[in-house]
């Protein structure tokens, strides 16, 4: 082609490129815009533009279509703005008076995308007059709650339940324990096909306080059990054994939680067999993990860490289903107060999800159609080809029996029940108040104190009536603040460092007044934070000796939460470590680090693995958007496990 031919062509393409966007922004002209917010659970979104999910991928086609429709005589158009929360999280925003306060999140939605409507009916439930009205919301796609393993330890098992006479259902479980402890797989009897190198079988699940698959599972136990005739009184109990199946910490989110699994799994951490002989999930994020497209990062970092075994593909999970089906029906919920422009944008979204490109995102999410089969060629149906055993791995269809739904009022019962299964909790929530904290924090327009008060107003939600509570803050003149007091040997920091100890008992409103009474204090107080641990330590011990014999049971724990390292008086971890008296260093302690490079979290990270026996810090120190609410309720969930 000549150099002048080559010019007129791309003078030619640059006429039509600007053309095009002329034609657009004339289309855009000639509509009403309309700004759509929509959030949607974890497993359909990741917020992630380098890491998209389907409906990251779903709304950037939408706005990339320019899409008209009818408003009130004129045209419409859409913009479509999109959040990932977790379904949980999302329900206690969405019921509150303030969206961001609970999830973190700026904008409130017009549409919610939950994984399950079982959200919304308890909603509806606990907070009637804020909640949507109905239940016939749109289905989106169906995901059935499985137990996945990987292929070798999925043959044995079930050729285990073959030899036993059974067929998997959510009762199976309980035979899974004997005198409440784990059975090992080289038992003989319902594990006889199991190894003795793969010791005592175990679960991950997720929050059922914050995530469905997890919801589910609980739901799903518990109606098994009463179906196994289970008496009420003896369910509590049930319900705590099952959970002895659980390692000693827990992700919020079944999102994270299958990413850690397949980082743990590819690293040669723990091998699917020292914590993790199963775990219950929905299928779509079984399909993810085995797909590795479950977005986002890994815990820790993206590289195994030194001296693992890893780094390999881990192998394929495999589910099995159980003869009950637990569906969850991904609802489009839109939600009250829509204007009128707002509904028809959300009715014209909700009709460019059933269009085929669409449907496609769905599926190469591993979700099923609306009707719970398999979409064809693509997604599950693609893996099950893989997997060479149609029919029995992937079934064409799984629907959930009629009138299985459980309504609001008996979702809150078994969560209710859940929560008062586990022993009491006497917790200390240590908060540093240090000048930093008035800097800026990782959401817009708030300091950190401000996002740490929001933080701990999400992680509530895992205390229960039976628990108690003090939240303290601590900051403290160094020496070169002019400083003249020193650490206190004989009391180890008296009231933690300035603040006095009142434990109470739980409620909503008193938790929320404490929180609200959290600040920053002047600019040249500093961090005494290997002190105030200490003092925090010493604090719950004394409690812990007051309950006597009546709560030497009960969970004593400290979640401590700092922006900053020790700027005190040059103390260090091993001052907490080689604390000479055992009931004082032996009260755990989790930390939640925010804004702090790895390296400066090194000695809280050490303090967690020397009192609570957790293998690393669950929570990032970056302080990304989003991470210091996930870290408090990780923080809070794994300092509560123990107490099954």
């Amino acid at each position: 082609m000549s150099p002048r031919r080559v010019g007129l062509v791309g003078v030619l393409a640059i006429v039509l490129v600007a053309g095009a966007a002329v034609a657009a922004n004339r289309a855009l002209k000639d509509c009403l815009p309309v700004t759509l917010q929509l959030s949607s659970s974890t497993e359909k979104a990741s917020g992630n533009p380098d890491a998209p999910k389907a409906m990251d991928l779903v709304v950037k086609d939408y706005n990339d279509a320019h899409r008209e429709f009818g408003l009130g005589g004129e045209k419409g158009c859409a913009t479509v703005r999109l959040s990932s929360v977790s379904s949980g999280t999302a329900e206690r925003g969405l019921s509150s008076s303030d969206w961001t306060t609970v999830t973190g999140e700026q904008f409130k939605p017009h549409v919610w995308l939950p994984t399950s409507s079982a959200w919304v009916s308890l909603w509806q439930y606990e907070k009637p007059d804020t909640a949507p009205e109905g239940d016939d919301f749109e289905s989106l796609a169906q995901s059935p709650l499985v137990l996945a393993m990987p292929r070798e330890k999925a043959e044995r098992f079930k050729a285990g339940l073959a030899d036993a006479g059974l067929n998997f259902n959510w009762s199976v479980l309980g035979q899974l324990l004997e005198d409440g402890k784990p059975l090992q797989w080289g038992r003989p009897g319902l594990l006889s096909h199991g190894l003795p190198q793969w010791k005592g079988f175990s679960l991950r699940k997720d929050d059922p306080v914050e995530s469905t698959s997890g919801l589910f599972a609980l739901i799903a136990v518990s109606k098994a059990a009463t179906n196994a005739r289970v008496k009420e009184a003896e369910l509590p109990e049930y319900l705590r054994r099952i959970e002895r199946l659980v390692p000693n910490d827990i992700d919020p989110d079944g999102t994270q939680m299958m990413r850690d699994l397949r980082y743990e799994s590819r690293c040669g951490l723990p091998d699917w067999g020292g914590r993790a002989s199963a775990v219950i999930v929905q299928e779509s994020l079984m399909y993810q993990y085995d797909a590795n497209s479950l977005g986002g990062e890994p815990k820790n970092s993206t590289p195994c860490p030194s001296g693992s075994s890893g780094a390999d593909a881990p192998d394929d999970l495999v589910p099995i289903y159980s003869t009950t089906n637990w569906v969850m029906d991904h609802p489009f919920v839109p939600l009250p107060g829509l204007t009128a422009a707002q509904r028809a944008a959300a009715d014209d979204f909700l009709a460019f999800l059933s269009t085929p490109g669409a449907q496609e995102r769905l599926a190469n999410s591993g979700l099923r159609d609306r009707n719970g089969r398999r979409f064809p060629k693509l997604g599950l149906t693609e893996l099950n080809e893989r997997m060479g055993d149609a029919g029995v791995v992937l079934p064409e269809s799984v629907t959930a029996p009629p009138g299985l739904a459980v309504q609001g009022r008996e979702i809150a019962a078994i969560r209710d029940r859940w929560l008062a299964s586990r022993k009491p909790v006497h917790l200390m929530v240590l908060i540093d108040e240090s000048g930093t904290m008035a800097e800026d924090g990782s959401v817009a327009g708030r300091d950190r104190i401000a996002e740490v008060r929001s933080a701990l107003q999400r992680a509530q939600a895992w205390l229960g009536r039976n628990d108690e509570f003090t939240i303290v803050g601590f900051a403290a003149k160094s020496r070169k603040h002019g400083g003249t007091k020193g650490p206190d040997e004989r009391e180890l920091c008296r009231n933690v460092c300035a603040d006095p100890v009142r434990w109470e008992d739980f409620e909503q409103n008193r938790f929320e007044s404490a929180v609200g009474n959290l600040k920053v204090r002047t600019a040249d107080n500093d961090t005494p934070l290997f002190q105030a641990i200490m003092g925090a330590q010493q604090q719950v011990a004394r409690r812990k000796a007051a309950a006597g014999r009546a709560g030497a049971d009960d969970i004593y724990a400290v979640v401590v939460m700092t922006d900053g390292v020790d700027d005190y008086w040059g103390q260090s971890a091993d001052d907490v470590l080689d604390n000479p008296r055992e009931d004082i260093r032996s009260i755990p302690v989790y930390p939640v680090c925010f804004g702090i490079t790895a390296d400066e979290a090194e000695p809280l990270d050490r303090i967690l693995k020397a009192t609570t026996g957790l293998d690393s810090l669950s929570v990032g120190v970056a302080g990304t958007k989003g991470s210091l609410s996930g870290a408090f309720v990780s923080a809070f969930a794994n300092a509560i496990r123990a107490s099954y």
